[in-house]
């Protein structure tokens, strides 16, 4: 006991030195580093979750919209409407059902955005014929062949003069049970937390918004109304729905038919009194504002291979929107500004006084973990002298002599000191107090001990570059499942295409070198098709293809020409492959760069196959 101060002393100094092991091997930065990989791999989890079931897929189809007696709220009159179409996958689930939903299905925290209709221009009957696609239908459809099932059906050319839009919808999940077999997951076998819900109990809802469009509708609401076509309904009747359907508040769950028939029309306005016997007063009709729509719902679409898939590729891309969709702010406008500057005003005090305790306690804290190395080496060779104090003298001694050092030194400052003599302070020692006012080196050397959030700060650049190499590898992993199960393709890899230069004009053109230049590209061979895109992350994210060529009649390889020959370096002319068929403009050839001998070889024996199977048939 003689020796009691010795051990809490011992343990931190024996800490200190572990943590001083961390720092020289590196492993200091792996606490802050490793919050952006763990993060990734949570949210990969929460994908391959969603994934690892087989959800089928169900068709939904809308078309021919038009509108009737649809006018403006402010004055009444004609105008400039257009309809947006969506797919609300809990429209019709209560708070508590939606709670549970978004723990088993991240894709339902969000509304969907199917596409808009273009405006027909200024009118109470609007007939809706032309339809621009939202940008995750667009992906959709980028991310599916065109010779699989589900892409040669979302592929569809539509009549211009009607409107057919098709979207894809995954069946919905419970956590219930209840009456519902269990589902397989992609090994094979089965989870018990998660079942299939029937399409009959599906919460979800086609939303059809009228909008009208004016110079400050970014702004403000310019929300007309809504139709709500519930998703079990089209499911339980397995037919389509058509008909006049009236115009309701925003966030209705009501599905109310029009007063009109099909056949109505304008012309039945003309006679809309109402005489209810003789003698009695004329009442005008209230025309309500009502759009006409079909609705169709196609269940289970598909059960092969390629289209379980597909439902991976579909269910992984309305996660992504669902996740951008949470990440976006709420907007300004619709705010109440009073309220929010009151509780900065109230709560901005408090906050920074707590934030400052948490600073200081942070910084106490990183003392002691070679953040500052200076400071915590200072730190750890001061305690090292105490622990050696300690171990050689008996603690109650050493807190005697404290204690008699604190009195004495009380003691002599009361009586021993001699007194100090007033005297006025000149203006030049005001001068020396106000340069020499910079506090004392203890508190400007823990001051100088960074906190937490300085110090992910300094790593974030770095725990940025681990998360991308993380993602990367998820992201191969899904583009050759992929390209193996959904695309079927024979061969896909990166290469460098022959490219014109943007600042060379045709009449400017030459033989020259400058005139063109290698571009990197990523590209497959799909069947009797062609296709590249401009890197791996425009094919992983559903972008555009940048052209196709389609080996059909007089196509396959292509010698390099005497130009080519001239304009090509003598290391570039053995992995240099041209490839000629029917591309989007008519006959088309390209010239691309491999990187390796191999890789251009195995994309010639895929060429001559395509070719030469695109010939026979």
């Amino acid at each position: 006991m003689e020796y009691l101060g010795t051990i809490p002393l011992g343990v931190v100094v024996l800490y200190m030195v572990y943590l001083a092991y961390l720092r020289v091997t590196g492993r200091f930065k792996d606490r802050f580093i490793s919050k952006e990989k763990d993060a990734l791999i949570e949210s990969e989890k929460k994908i391959e979750k969603n994934h690892s079931i087989h959800r089928p897929i169900g068709i939904l189809e809308v078309g021919e919209l038009r509108g009737k007696h649809l006018k403006t709220r402010e004055l009444g009159l004609p105008g400039s409407f257009y309809a947006t179409i969506s797919y609300d996958p809990v429209r019709y689930a209560n708070e508590r059902v939606k709670a549970s939903l978004a723990k088993i299905d991240a894709s339902s925290t969000c509304s969907h955005h199917i596409g808009s209709t273009i405006s027909p221009g200024i009118t109470s009957s609007p007939v809706w014929t032309n339809f621009q696609d939202s940008a995750e239908l667009m992906r959709v459809r980028y991310l599916l062949p065109d010779d699989q099932a589900l892409g040669r059906h979302l592929a569809k050319d539509i009549d211009e003069t009607s409107l057919r839009v098709i979207y894809p919808v995954l069946q919905p999940l419970t956590d219930d049970g209840e009456g519902i077999p269990l589902v397989e997951d992609a090994d094979g076998g089965q989870r018990k937390d998660v079942q299939l819900m029937p399409w009959e109990s599906s919460y979800g809802a086609i939303v059809i918004q009228v909008r009208f469009s004016d110079v400050l509708g970014s702004l403000f609401d310019n929300v007309l109304g809504e139709v709500v076509v519930p998703l079990a309904k089209l499911a339980g009747s397995r037919r389509a729905v058509g008909g006049w359907f009236r115009l309701l508040d925003v966030g209705t769950t009501d599905f109310v038919p029009g007063d009109s028939t099909d056949e109505t029309t304008e012309a039945t306005t003309e006679s809309s009194v109402v005489k209810e016997s003789e003698g009695s007063k004329v009442l005008p009709q209230i025309d309500l504002p009502e759009i006409y729509l079909k609705a169709k719902f196609s269940p289970n679409f598909g059960d092969s291979s390629s289209d379980i898939e597909s439902s991976k590729v579909i269910c992984e891309e309305l996660v992504r929107t669902a996740s951008l969709a949470q990440g976006n702010g709420v907007g300004v406008i619709g705010s109440s500004l009073s309220t929010l500057n009151t509780v900065r005003t109230l709560g901005g005090t408090l906050q920074n006084q707590i934030s400052f305790v948490v600073d200081m306690i942070e910084k106490a804290r990183n003392a002691f973990n070679f953040s500052n190395p200076r400071i915590t080496v200072v730190m750890l060779l001061s305690l090292s002298v105490l622990w050696t104090v300690l171990a050689l003298i008996p603690t109650r001694i050493v807190i005697l002599f404290g204690g008699l050092a604190q009195f004495g030194a009380t003691y002599y400052d009361k009586y021993m000191s001699p007194r100090k003599k007033k005297r006025e302070v000149s203006p030049e020692d005001k001068k020396t107090d106000a340069s020499d006012a910079g506090g004392n080196i203890f508190e400007n050397m823990f001051l100088s001990i960074p906190t937490d959030e300085d110090l992910r700060r300094t790593y974030f650049w770095e725990a940025r570059r681990v998360g991308e190499r993380e993602r990367e590898k998820y992201a191969i992993a899904k583009r050759q499942t992929r390209v193996e199960k959904l695309w079927k393709a024979r061969w896909h890899g990166s290469l460098q295409m022959k490219e014109k230069k943007a600042d060379v004009n045709d009449t400017q053109l030459s033989s020259a070198r400058s005139s063109w230049s290698w571009k990197d590209i990523f590209a497959l061979i799909e069947g009797h098709r062609f296709i590249w895109w401009r890197s791996e992350k425009h094919f992983d994210t559903g972008e555009s293809p940048l052209g196709q060529i389609f080996f059909a009649g007089h196509s396959g390889l292509a010698g390099l020409s005497p130009l080519d020959l001239r304009e090509l370096t003598k290391e570039e002319i053995p992995s240099v492959i041209s490839i000629f068929g029917r591309g989007q403009q008519g006959q088309q050839k390209i010239t691309m760069l491999a990187p390796s001998i191999e890789l251009k070889d195995s994309l010639e024996n895929a060429v001559l196959f395509a070719s030469t199977d695109a010939k026979a048939d």
